[in-house]
């Protein structure tokens, strides 16, 4: 039985502290969570201040640094679709997945609470359905921009003089209710076609969305409970938007605290295809992510771990066909 582990890593830092030396510890935690067999690291970035720090890392740049810092595990940021740019996302991306070779993710997340928006615009959070749709055209814009080059549009071909085969360049020209993009992106296409996107189901409408856009669909752990009809939904939106059974895996948080037997059972029944692990908010850092650690150990023991120099093949993900290599 393998056994997806994502896991939760504080982007510590911020204002008063020593940069370089929270920059080397944080190092030090994403190179044991490799060797304790976690998949890949989640990075939260809320953009406004919060109630437990002065603040925190921008999470693409702790990314990008990451990338270059560690070996072997999947670094996946949260980007807000609500107040940045596509293009800049997907350019973003795909140099950390140049950088990483193919190990880059991405979060797709909209705003956490009002301060956030203030801090871009002045006119308030828009409803939660614009915010979806947002995202939703946010992901096929960026998903556009990847393919904007064939996987083989770069020849570098010294003996010929041919660099590129200009009729492997795609121009995206995306004008949707949100967004209006030119393209193309000027990176080549990334390792993994597309990093690997991640989507919190939270609601049954971002249970659709993720079905539709999304690689990886967290379940909340307040929603552990209907662990299986979220599942469901997601399932059925993804086959509904023409996607394969199984291009979506379904993780569900649970405390580093859950025991491990648990852990096996409800991966057995095959209702999830692993586990996003969270540390324990009561204890110090250093010792909830001893306990996060010391779980994946366990778990990984008992269980196969994928194998695969992308973030997508170890999680078994197909590498996604360009748009235009499938037309």
């Amino acid at each position: 039985m393998t056994i997806v582990l994502f896991a939760q890593l504080t982007t510590a830092g911020g204002g008063g502290g020593n940069g370089r030396a929270t920059f080397a510890h944080v190092c030090e935690w994403a190179r044991a969570a490799h060797r304790a067999g976690i998949d890949a690291l989640l990075f939260d970035d809320r953009q406004s201040l919060q109630p437990e720090g002065a603040g925190a890392f921008e999470a693409g740049t702790l990314t990008a640094a990451l990338a270059a810092a560690t070996d072997g595990i999947g670094l996946v940021p949260s980007i807000s679709t609500e107040h940045l740019a596509p293009y800049h996302v997907a350019r973003l991306l795909a140099t950390i997945d140049y950088l990483s070779g193919g190990r880059v993710g991405w979060e797709m997340r909209t705003p956490g609470d009002g301060g956030e928006t203030a801090n871009y615009r002045a006119d308030g959070m828009a409803a939660i359905d614009r915010q979806l749709a947002r995202a939703e055209e946010f992901a096929q814009v960026v998903g556009g921009l990847w393919d904007s080059f064939d996987d083989d549009a770069f020849l570098r071909d010294r003996e010929s003089g041919v660099y590129f085969l200009p009729e492997r360049l795609h121009t995206l020209d995306h004008e949707g209710e949100h967004f209006e993009v030119a393209g193309p992106l000027n990176i080549a296409r990334p390792p993994q076609g597309h990093p690997v996107s991640v989507r919190r189901v939270d609601s049954d409408e971002a249970a659709a969305l993720a079905g539709r856009v999304a690689d990886v669909a967290i379940v909340p752990i307040d929603r552990a409970d209907e662990v299986r009809e979220i599942g469901d939904a997601v399932t059925e939106a993804a086959l509904g938007a023409g996607r394969r059974r199984g291009d979506v895996l379904i993780l569900l948080e649970r405390s580093a605290s859950t025991p491990v037997e648990h852990l096996l059972r409800l991966a057995g029944t095959g209702v999830v295809n692993g586990f996003s692990l969270l540390a324990s908010q009561h204890d110090s850092p250093e010792k909830a992510y001893a306990d996060m650690l010391e779980t994946a150990t366990a778990v990984r023991s008992l269980s196969a771990a994928a194998s695969g120099a992308t973030l997508r093949a170890r999680l078994g993900l197909r590498r996604p066909p360009s748009r235009w290599t499938a037309a």
